[in-house]
């Protein structure tokens, strides 16, 4: 579906009331501005958690031009109980156009488009809200977005909401993925113990979700490749400026080479680690290491096979070496 900021200004402007209720300004004039944010290149960024996401939105936001934050937490925050709600609106008035309202047929039920419009207007009120902390840098954004890993789930569905959005997945080979998902959301916090029994299970756990995300990527090449980027982690390592020009095109930003060596430098692993080079390890840091090829360290060779059992048949494709 896509949306249509035109129509149903009722609807929208309750949920704008609702949502900038301590603002004394007037609920269309914030649909106004709304609509034109619409019409800016909006895009997400997103891929599996830990394969560089982050690197990704700091190198975008490196632009004078651009704007991106992370992260709006858009899939699992907004769109899972959206659906929920308006699955449960419907339920209420459906029970109650049933026992009372039988006679009249009873309130039009709510569907997949109210849910669709909650969405959109919640995803433009955010980024109206990140636009606003951006617009001290004294330039005309061109290109406003934002990276949530897990949002790959939900780019289907924000191609219909918004039909102009670009997307942008980064992908990294999935052992050194889980080798750095290992580390950043269990071992982190259970120091000195053993944890090999468990490893495993966490692999196995990932894999499924990780398997989702490549074929939704995937999904998306074939349907509207026009509007998809597809980049991997370590190319982003052995060309980073190659991979951000053509990144800045896609997003219709200009790709001088002075705005691309800025960018890098303000988006290196030294300077966001707070000096450490890649390579030098630090557990507890949400930058632990940023290697290509690090899993070996961490995943045992029986469970690369599990990995390779689950995932090799698309190594192919990102040029992943089993």
């Amino acid at each position: 579906m896509k949306i249509d900021l035109d129509t149903n200004k009722y609807f929208y402007e309750v949920m704008l009331s609702i949502m900038f209720s301590n603002s004394s300004q007037n609920a269309f004039d914030k649909l106004s501005e709304l609509q034109s944010l619409e019409r800016k290149q909006l895009f997400f960024v997103g891929g599996a958690p830990r394969s560089g996401t982050t690197w990704v939105q700091h190198l975008i936001d490196g632009h004078p031009s651009a704007s991106c934050m992370g992260e709006g937490l858009f899939w699992r925050q907004l769109y899972y109980p959206l659906t929920e709600l308006v699955e449960n609106w419907r339920k209420a008035i459906q029970e109650k156009n049933v026992t009372q309202f039988s006679h009249t047929g009873g309130y039009p039920l709510p569907n997949e488009q109210d849910r669709d419009m909650l969405l959109a207007t919640g995803i433009l009120g955010s980024m109206q809200r990140q636009l606003s902390r951006w617009s001290d840098r004294g330039a005309s954004c061109q290109a406003i977005g934002e990276k949530t890993p897990e949002d790959i789930f939900l780019f289907l569905r924000l191609r219909h909401l918004f039909p102009h959005a670009r997307l942008v997945v980064i992908s990294r080979d999935p052992r050194d993925t889980l080798a750095s998902a290992w580390h950043m959301f269990v071992q982190r916090h259970r120091p000195g113990e053993d944890l090999s029994g468990m490893m495993e299970q966490f692999i196995r756990d990932a894999l499924v979700p990780m398997e989702r995300a490549i074929r939704t990527l995937f999904s998306l090449l074939q349907k509207d490749q026009d509007a998809c980027l597809s980049i991997t982690y370590e190319r982003l390592h052995t060309d980073t400026a190659g991979v951000l020009a053509t990144v800045y095109r896609f997003l219709g930003l200009s790709d001088e080479p002075d705005t691309i060596h800025a960018s890098i430098e303000r988006s290196s692993f030294s300077h966001l680690s707070g000096g450490r080079e890649r390579g030098v390890e630090d557990k507890k840091s949400f930058l632990r290491q940023g290697v290509v090829g690090g899993w070996r360290n961490t995943i045992p060779e029986n469970m690369n096979f599990i990995i390779l059992e689950a995932l090799g048949w698309s190594f192919p494709y990102f040029e992943w070496k089993p």
